[in-house]
């Protein structure tokens, strides 16, 4: 289970402090109850865990997005913590009509799926106590050793909190602020998303909404109300910066410095060209491979036989299984840093799955693609001179249809969309090989455990890699990421992106493309972004598709938002 609302940096260390919404009263709901001082102590502190599962803010509500807000809770899990009994108990008075706190979706899962024991049932707050205000509260070490004792079980791997203790050290020795005409900038835009609307109430409270979050944001950072964390799913850092919108960016401040970006082009496409390199899947523990960036995973595909445990030569390295005797190798030179010679013993059998030689000729080629120029283009442009007999139709709309589509392309599990997105298409008529080697890690290790196997390669390039040795050679200077993208002033950026090209490089085989950008704050937003935000609220225009969006719509955010822009709501 992801606890991401539990507010501690090592489990038993510090007492555990979780975020409950301020819209429901436990300590009345429980008064109420006319049980003794004990068990209501119990129930009240058992509550306060449960609802800090479900509660949302502006921190964490687009975690559930994907399930418009209700999140999946084993029932197994939460019997074990909180007792079968009380567990029933909390559900049901926080279901009751005619006031009910809590709804559930009704339609059940086995939590099998994710290797949880149990059945989950997904819920979330009613839109009346989903305001979006928290308080934090502190658990007794009776409830909170309860809670780790069973939690622990559902941690897979060790996780080192203190290896990016450098990065966090970066929120306490440098001080982050906006210069004050992003205030200017959010009222512009505020204003010109309203004036876009036509007296709807639920398209204004998507736009005062938004405002309000962005105002949030900046007013926690401006009073060094910070919070950061690594995840141990992801590795990803996960910060009071990585929720700015991009065009919020270039007014933040450090020291009362601008700051500018490198972030790495087609960063998925490219972090995927690295990790389907049979040096990377069947490499030895330690350094930049799979069993040392997820071993779950490598244990998942040794139990399959994907991958023999047998040792292949003194190098101690892994190797695929095959049928017929027959595997694939990968000759790496440690001197020129190349791994695109995939198949230097071209034998078709990969995990004991047939690949034609066109399908192994394409991951050579996949991994020899310009993703230090532009994929995007050159995706487009390739899969146009295959199918249109090199008649080229292309325009930077294409592009940015293909670039919003990668994450199905590399994510989407379900046949059909495979076999009928038109983007996916292009992908499997330029990449066949590539496409079926995706679609065989979907079967095996599931789409979330891939995304987090892309995720983890790029958090170990990123942080362990080049943060960790930027730090060491200017340990003075700020260093922040916000997960593929990294910042620090502007005169260090020459450093930092011939760190990151040369690194890159030299580890993975491939070369890297990045993207420089300087903090140079503009008060009058762009038409773009804009066009992009009212996108996304034009089709809230009824109760039924607001609904579908309200568990990310806080009350809190629509009155701050509402205040800022001087409208009556």
């Amino acid at each position: 289970m992801n606890e991401n609302n539990i507010q501690r940096d090592k489990m038993n260390t510090k007492p555990m402090r979780v975020q409950v919404p301020t819209s429901v009263n436990v300590k009345e709901l429980v008064r109420g109850l006319n049980l003794s001082r004990t068990r209501s102590e119990s129930i009240k502190n058992k509550m306060y865990y449960f609802l800090s599962l479900l509660v949302l803010t502006n921190d964490n509500y687009n975690l559930n997005e994907k399930s418009e807000g209700y999140r999946n809770i084993s029932s197994v899990l939460m019997r074990k913590i909180m007792g079968r009994k009380d567990y029933y108990f909390i559900i049901k008075l926080l279901s009751n009509p005619p006031d009910p706190i809590i709804e559930s979706k009704r339609s059940w899962r086995s939590s099998n799926n994710g290797s949880r024991d149990g059945f989950c049932i997904g819920y979330r707050l009613t839109q009346k106590y989903n305001t979006g205000e928290v308080e934090y509260k502190t658990l007794p070490d009776k409830t909170q050793n309860r809670i780790i004792k069973h939690l622990k079980d559902e941690l897979k791997e060790p996780f080192d909190y203190d290896k990016y203790q450098f990065l966090y050290n970066q929120f306490k020795t440098h001080t982050l602020s906006f210069d004050p005409s992003v205030y200017d900038y959010i009222r512009s835009f505020g204003h010109s998303l309203l004036s876009r609307i036509n007296d709807n109430e639920y398209q204004t409270s998507m736009v005062l909404n938004l405002i309000g979050r962005w105002l949030y944001y900046i007013e926690r950072i401006e009073n060094q109300d910070l919070w950061y964390k690594v995840s141990p799913d992801n590795h990803r850092l996960n910060s009071s910066i990585t929720h700015l919108k991009k065009n919020l960016r270039p007014f933040l401040l450090c020291d009362g410095k601008s700051m500018g970006m490198i972030d790495i082009s087609a960063s998925q496409p490219y972090f995927l060209s690295s990790v389907i390199s049979n040096n990377f899947l069947a490499g030895n523990s330690g350094g930049f491979n799979l069993q040392s960036i997820y071993p779950e995973v490598f244990d998942i595909l040794v139990s399959k036989g994907c991958i023999s445990s047998t040792r292949m030569d003194s190098s101690n390295s892994f190797e695929y299984a095959s049928y017929s005797g027959c595997s694939m190798q990968t000759d790496f030179n440690n001197n020129s840093g190349s791994s695109t010679g995939l198949i230097q013993y071209s034998h078709s059998f990969m995990w004991g799955l047939f690949f034609e030689e066109y399908e192994l000729e394409s991951i050579k080629r996949y991994q020899a693609s310009p993703f230090e120029d532009d994929f995007y283009s050159y995706l487009i442009k390739s899969s146009q001179r295959i199918s249109e007999d090199n008649v080229i139709d292309f325009n930077p709309a294409m592009r940015k249809k293909l670039k919003d589509n990668i994450m199905y392309i590399l994510f989407d599990s379900n046949g059909k969309h495979r076999n009928n997105n038109e983007h996916i298409k292009m992908f499997q008529r330029v990449y066949p090989g590539v496409d079926k080697w995706i679609c065989y890690l979907h079967k095996h290790i599931g789409s979330d455990k891939f995304a987090y196997l892309l995720q983890r390669t790029e958090s170990y390039l990123v942080l362990d890699l080049i943060t960790g040795e930027f730090h060491e050679k200017f340990p003075v200077q700020p260093i922040f990421t916000i997960h593929d993208a990294v910042y620090t002033y502007e005169e260090y950026l020459p450093d930092l992106q011939s760190l990151i090209l040369e690194r890159f490089y030299e580890i993975t085989g491939v070369r890297v493309g990045v993207k420089t950008t300087f903090g140079k704050s503009n008060p009058e937003p762009k038409p773009e972004d804009i066009n992009l935000e009212w996108a996304k609220i034009k089709p809230i225009s009824t109760r039924k598709n607001f609904e579908k969006v309200f568990p990310g719509v806080f009350i809190y955010n629509i009155n701050r938002g509402a205040e800022f822009l001087k409208i009556l709501v």
